[in-house]
């Protein structure tokens, strides 16, 4: 996998995006995606730590997954934004398109309280 999968109950928390910008391999981060929501996954984290960077190739790829996400009927919460990307985020008027926490335990906690979307037990 090109990014990095932790579960918290029902919640995929995804991360590793730092590394994954100066990596050829960030646009599979959306087939690795498709695969947890093939398992039934619809309530995702994308813990952005690290990530310093900023421009069109991370804002592209953090729409990529969100937009995935909520086409399968999902929600996606931004976590450890940093504050220069947060500022891109707001400049490029993006900053409501996430809900975003200090932390992946604040997302998760949110995202637990919205709605059900866990993984098929079956």
């Amino acid at each position: 996998m090109a990014i990095n999968v932790r579960f918290e109950g029902e919640i995929a928390i995804l991360s590793n995006f730092a590394r994954l910008m100066n990596d050829p391999r960030h646009f599979d981060a959306v087939r690795d995606l498709r695969e947890l929501l093939d398992q039934g996954y619809r309530r995702f984290v994308l813990d952005v730590g690290g990530v310093r960077e900023t421009g069109s190739t991370v804002l592209g790829l953090l729409t990529t997954l969100t937009r995935q996400v909520r086409n399968s009927g999902g929600e996606v919460a931004l976590a450890n934004v940093s504050p220069p990307l947060e500022k891109y985020l707001e400049e490029m008027r993006m900053d409501a398109y996430w809900d975003v926490f200090d932390d992946s335990e604040g997302a998760s906690e949110f995202l637990d309280r919205s709605k059900p979307g866990g993984p098929d037990p079956g």
